[in-house]
């Protein structure tokens, strides 16, 4: 009788070592599918981020043919970059780098032409030119983050003597979702970057 007890015992144990060996395996199982649904998740994120930096890099090709070196280099003040930078962010930050290097392009421009003042603040803020200039919300913001750092990256170069030669006289721009403003007709199309359209004299 002892025998029996002891051996029913023993087969008890070695079932419930088997059930939980069992259930170990099960567990090592799952989370080896969870690992490989992780790892196929991660390698379809690297492929996407793969494309996404393929064709960044393809864009900063084509702003870098886009764009020459001049000796049109700019005089300016801290005060001046400020200005040019702060115009470029609310004009053109979410842009590509071309969108930003023809609004400060279009600034320049002004400021040699002369009409709308003799520095680089003054034709930023001259009376009603650029829209963002007439909200007191945007007047009073400190720009900050990527698009800032971006903005101020394409000043300096620009006043350095970057510049896109297809735009070298135009002084003239509106949204594109902006139609025929009243003053177009008085002017000649240049050509589209990005969100604007850019015009020069007919003279």
């Amino acid at each position: 009788m002892i025998n029996r007890v002891t051996i029913s015992t023993a087969t008890c144990l070695s079932i419930i070592a088997v059930c939980a060996i069992e259930r170990q395996v099960i567990k090592a199982e799952e989370i080896v599918v969870q690992q490989a649904q992780t790892i196929a998740a991660l390698t379809e994120v690297v492929q996407v981020q793969q494309v996404q930096l393929a064709r960044i890099e393809q864009r900063t090709l084509e702003v870098q043919e886009f764009i020459v070196r001049t000796t049109e280099q700019v005089r300016y003040t801290p005060e001046d970059l400020n200005c040019l930078a702060r115009n470029i962010y609310h004009e053109a930050g979410i842009e590509h780098n071309d969108g930003k290097y023809a609004v400060a392009q279009v600034t320049l421009n002004r400021l040699k032409d002369g009409r709308w003042g003799n520095t680089i603040c003054k034709v930023v803020y001259a009376k009603a030119q650029f829209s963002w200039t007439l909200s007191k919300k945007k007047m009073a913001e400190k720009p900050k983050g990527a698009l800032w750092e971006d903005s101020l990256a394409v000043a300096r170069k620009v006043l350095a003597g970057d510049r896109i030669p297809t735009l070298s006289k135009s002084l003239w721009y509106h949204a594109n979702y902006i139609a025929n403003p009243k003053w177009v007709p008085s002017v000649v199309k240049t050509q589209q970057i990005g969100q604007h359209i850019f015009y020069q004299s007919n003279t």
